[in-house]
Parts: C-alpha cells; structure tokens; sequence
C-alpha cells in the first residue's frame, strides 16, 4: 500500500512541477502563429481561424491540449487576435483555460523587409482535483483506502492576469523574431504553503528560404529552421527543416535531448490541414508518450472591398504554407 501510496504522491508532486514551470508545447509551430509570437497576428492580410488538437501519452502519463485563435487585420499595417487555450494533465487531475487577446504592428524598414511589434494580454486559470489524490493516511493496512485524511488541502482553482510581448523582422528570404511570455510571473498559490510562480518563457525563432522551379514552373521551398525555447529551469532547442509548395508541405525537426517532429500540410483552396507526430529519443522522456497532433485553418475576408483592409507589405513565406 505504502508503494501505491508514494507513487501517487510521486506523480502529484510531478505534475505540479511540470504545470508551474512550463507552458504547453505544439510542434507545429507556424501553424500555430498567435500562440507562437503576437507580432504575427493579421500578417496574411484576410481574417484566420485556427484549430489545434495535441494528445501525449495514455493515462496516467496523458496531456492533452486544444487551442481556438482567430486573427485579422485591423489596416494596412496591423492585426488582431483572440486565443482560447484548454490543457489537462494526469487525467484531469490538473487543468487550465486561458484567454488572450493580441494587437501587432508592422513598419516597413525597406520595400521588402517589415519590422513586426505585438503584445498579448489575457488571463488564466489553473485547476487542482484534490479529490484525485490519496494520502499515506487515507489507507488501512489490512482495507485499502477507507480513512479521511488530515492533511491540510488548498484551493480548487486559481485565476491571474498574463501579459507577454514579442518582435519579428522578416524579408523574402529571412525572418527572425523573439518573445517574452509571462512577462508578469504570475504566482500559482494553490495554497499558503506554495507561492511558486510561473516563469517567464522566452522564445527565440529564425528561418531562411531557398526557392526552386520545376520545368512546369511549379515554385517550391526549402526552409531551415531554429527555434530556442527557456523556462525556468527548461531549455529546448528545436532544429527543423520543411520543403513544400502552395499544395502541401512536409516537415521534421529535432527537439535536442527530446523528440523527433515529423509533420505533413495540405492547403485545399482557403483550408489548410496539418498532423505532426513526436516520437522520444532518450529513456527518461519514453513514459510521456508519442504526441500527435491536428491542426485545421481557414482563411476568410467578412468584406466586399478586400484591397481596404489587406496588408500591403511582404508577407514572409511561412505564411503561404501550413507547417
């Protein structure tokens, strides 16, 4: 019983630590912009809804994440977003919605490079099922789990405000950019005892591209990629590379220390579809699982005078292609 008793204790106090220290991860991460940086809120020039489902593991070890954004223009130079993003843990043991709202602007720094500004305020919350979890006074030797416990439990569910901020420079072919998420550091006292804070997550992404024909004068893309990732104690380095055309993109990366990313994107008229699939390359990350993930978007214009409201700078090609 003892045994049962400290591997339930084991998985609390590591889920715990693993919701106050990290933010939810999506290995498609251009498909996914307003999560990924606010600066890129309304750069393709129409409005956009996307869709995002991520499952990792089987229970006990499962994640499973969903994210809704939408985006548009505001003018010629910047955007909104709205995101609603829904996580669970350890079979609903530990979940968390948040909210935000983003606004981005761009300025042109030449006729083909754009500087992108956005900034992305919300709020959250985060809940604990204390019912799910079994304390060593709660078994008897001989009956299992009969007593009550008498250890002091806190509070359902915590609520705090978001903020974070972000930058892109890109061209026809470069673009780079960085986040602050949590500028604010929220702390998550799910009790008196425990003020641990939410720490901010910075982001560092860069890619290039290289254009070819074929004799049908079809245009592809070859894209190198780098993405750096830090929270708190965390560090992720993702190197990726995707090949593609207007029709279809296929992708892999390697999350260093981690995973390998495999991905493939349709674009069907204004829809675009992506899956992507994580598999783990070291022992200690094998209990979390495979990942899969589904993204689905589309593009859409709510107005007759489509020129009005259209960004006129450069798109970066990222955007032509779902990733």
């Amino acid at each position: 019983m003892k045994k049962i008793t400290y591997f339930s204790l084991a998985l609390w106090f590591l889920c715990l630590a693993q919701a106050s220290a990290q933010d939810p991860q999506f290995s498609q991460f251009y498909a996914n912009p307003v999560y990924l940086n606010p600066s890129l809120v309304g750069i393709t020039g129409k409005n956009r809804a996307v869709f995002i489902h991520r499952r990792q593991g089987a229970t006990p070890y499962g994640f499973n994440t969903s994210a809704f954004s939408l985006d548009g223009t505001l003018s010629t130079q910047s955007g909104w977003g709205l995101q609603v993003i829904h996580d669970t843990q350890m079979s609903g043991l530990i979940s968390s919605t948040a909210y935000y709202s983003s606004l981005g602007h761009r300025l042109n720094l030449s006729k083909n490079a754009q500087l992108g500004l956005g900034i992305k305020v919300g709020m959250y919350q985060k809940m604990l099922d204390w019912d799910q979890l079994v304390f060593e006074d709660q078994l008897d030797d001989r009956n299992g789990l009969i007593n009550n416990t008498n250890e002091q439990l806190g509070r359902n569910r915590i609520a705090n405000a978001d903020i974070s901020a972000g930058a892109i420079y890109y061209s026809k072919n470069l673009f780079a950019g960085a986040v602050i998420n949590h500028v604010n550091e929220p702390v998550e006292n799910f009790n008196d005892e425990n003020g641990a804070k939410l720490p901010a997550r910075f982001t560092l992404h860069a890619g290039g591209f290289i254009y070819s024909k074929s004799y049908r004068r079809q245009e592809y893309v070859l894209s190198p990629n780098l993405i750096y990732e830090r929270q708190g104690e965390f560090n992720y380095w993702h190197l990726g590379m995707y090949y593609g055309s207007n029709a279809w993109t296929v992708g892999a990366w390697y999350r260093w220390d981690d995973s390998i990313i495999f991905s493939l994107g349709a674009n069907i008229a204004d829809f675009r579809l992506g899956y992507s699939h994580d598999i783990p390359v070291v022992a200690h990350k094998a209990p979390a699982g495979n990942a899969h993930e589904l993204t689905l978007a589309y593009l859409f214009t709510l107005t007759k005078n489509k020129v009005k409201n259209r960004y006129k700078g450069k798109c970066p090609s990222f955007q032509k292609y779902l990733f």
